[in-house]
């Protein structure tokens, strides 16, 4: 039942959660990571205390505690106290009841940024909203997992070092970034992926 609550979860809030997280922080490596143990904490936890109410709200709550400690132990001094308190502030007034505001649109326009090379546009769309992983989105695009996994993880880094905004662009901007969206989205139909959990049995 635990299992498959969080397996459910995964399939349903994978992108939306780690889209979220990573609008505040900029950080769409360490929002992965904050929500992979999430997930794992649910596993571990779900079968003795039951599967909570609102198993979203669950997950966003333990990522973003697992995101501020990783802020906390990046930034020192005043700025790591503003940031720290700006982050769970917002957070704090999202967990209040209030539904999950979905940035997926957003993360992925921030992935297909100009500052990105355009060849990892996509992937690193099909990686952060859909949790594919690198090996299957190498076969994809015909390039070995080792150098998919190294171009995703040059793209995060640069997300994060550069300030990239997450925002829908103006219109003006909107068409040099529209190609890897529709790219990515156009990927997952001719692929057929259904699965990116791998928890299809």
């Amino acid at each position: 039942m635990a299992r498959a609550a969080a397996e459910a979860a995964a399939r349903r809030s994978y992108g939306k959660l780690v889209a979220w997280l990573a609008a505040r922080t900029r950080d769409v490596a360490g929002a992965e990571d904050a929500l992979a143990d999430a997930f794992a904490a649910a596993l571990e936890r779900w079968p003795r205390t039951g599967v909570p109410e609102q198993p979203e709200a669950w997950l966003l709550s333990v990522a973003r505690r697992r995101d501020v400690d990783a802020v906390r132990r990046r930034l020192t001094g005043e700025a790591a106290r503003d940031h720290l308190q700006l982050i769970a502030e917002e957070m704090e007034a999202r967990m209040n009841g209030e539904e999950l505001p979905d940035d997926r649109l957003r993360l992925m326009f921030a992935c297909a940024h100009p500052a990105i090379e355009a060849s990892v546009r996509a992937p690193l769309i099909l990686q952060t909203i859909l949790g594919f992983d690198a090996a299957t989105i190498a076969s994809a695009f015909l390039v070995s997992p080792a150098t998919m996994g190294q171009r995703l993880v040059r793209a995060k880094a640069r997300i994060r070092e550069t300030g990239i905004p997450f925002r829908v662009p103006e219109q003006a901007e909107l068409g040099e970034r529209l190609g890897a969206v529709l790219e990515a989205i156009y990927a997952t139909f001719a692929e057929g992926w259904s699965d990116p959990t791998g928890t299809d049995t």
